[in-house]
């Protein structure tokens, strides 16, 4: 999160909860929000969600802001955080969010593409070179203040965190040492433009494959290849019919941790202050254990699956992926705004 967020805050306004996304219903007709029952003393109450169980990272992330939050303003604001879709799927808690009637939750890009096309780039594949990168962009600088404006302005949440630092690569049937070795190969993908002409730039034949159906479709060879999470490889057995992993690591994923704006500014600079000063305990700890957990899911996936890690040279994948990145971010008009954050 930006370091500047708290002065940023005191003047523009935060409101939150810590939501993940994906998902199709209306917006949280079911949320009991306490959030304005402020008493006489200066007590806030703030209703969180996110649709990510307690026990992943996320919702370890979650939980811990909340209870930082609370720490951090000495009881005076009390969070009730919802794990698991306890309160609604990931729509239905993005749209109350906005409407106010939830006041903090975890969100990936993709929402807020639907107000403002340029959060389409923070999906390109390289965003982060490595995980120094990572932390230099997002722990480290104030450089993705133009996407928190963005979504300040429209529609009308403040950022107060980031999670992420979770990464991806290339599960096989097949030993990936170089690029080249992905010339012809079906590979999977979920059917965004953005990932199936990404395979295409990289030689391989991308498949529209249902995400249900991965595991059957390395099984019978109908692919032979797929980009996932170190941990969805294990939860969904895909290591058990693919033999190697390509720790390319071309997602480090990056989710935004939004407040509703009206209910930011309705706080005093104390509680404005706590909830900065949370954000700044929680965010680095958690992306440091996200890049722990790899490491572990990888020592999983030898020792449990006997999967066979390689280490292919990236600089190709990079330049591909980010020519990519640029051809995108030059049709919404803003390269120079990518070049300058990420390059």
């Amino acid at each position: 999160m930006s370091k500047k967020l708290y002065s940023i805050a005191t003047t523009i306004g935060l409101a939150g909860v810590l939501v993940a996304c994906n998902g199709n219903e209306d917006a949280g007709a079911d949320v009991d929000n306490n959030s304005n029952a402020n008493d006489n003393e200066g007590q806030v109450e703030l209703v969180a969600a996110t649709i990510n169980p307690s026990e992943t990272l996320i919702g370890e992330a979650f939980i811990a802001f909340a209870e930082a939050v609370e720490e951090e303003s000495n009881g005076e604001i009390s969070v009730t955080a919802h794990t698991g879709g306890q309160v609604g799927d990931a729509s239905s808690i993005y749209q109350s969010v906005i409407s106010g009637d939830i006041d903090i939750i975890y969100s990936d890009t993709g929402w807020f593409s639907e107000h403002e096309p340029a959060f389409d780039i923070l999906a390109s594949n390289y965003l982060f070179r490595d995980q120094e990168h990572f932390n230099d962009i997002v722990n480290e600088s104030d450089r993705l203040d133009y996407f928190e404006g963005l979504i300040r302005d429209n529609p009308g949440l403040e950022t107060v965190m980031y999670i992420g630092g979770l990464e991806r690569n290339i599960l096989s049937t097949f030993p990936i040492e170089s690029i080249e070795d992905l010339n012809g190969k079906s590979m999977r993908s979920g059917g965004s433009a953005v990932e199936m002409e990404w395979w295409q730039l990289l030689g391989a034949s991308p498949q529209n494959i249902d995400f249900s159906e991965v595991y059957s479709a390395l099984q019978t060879g109908v692919v032979e290849g797929t980009q996932n999470s170190l941990d969805s490889m294990i939860e969904n057995r895909f290591a058990e019919v693919g033999d190697y992993v390509a720790r390319t690591q071309h997602i480090l994923t990056l989710g935004f941790v939004v407040m509703n704006g009206e209910k930011f500014d309705s706080l005093s600079d104390e509680h404005k202050e706590a909830i900065a000063a949370a954000s700044e305990r929680i965010q680095p700890e958690y992306t440091e254990l996200a890049f722990e957990e790899a490491e572990q899911y990888a020592e999983t996936l030898e020792t449990e699956f006997g999967v066979t890690f390689t280490e292919p040279d990236k600089e190709e994948f990079i330049r591909i992926s980010r020519d990519q990145m640029m051809e995108t971010a030059e049709e919404l008009g803003i390269e120079d705004i990518v070049v300058d954050i990420f390059d």
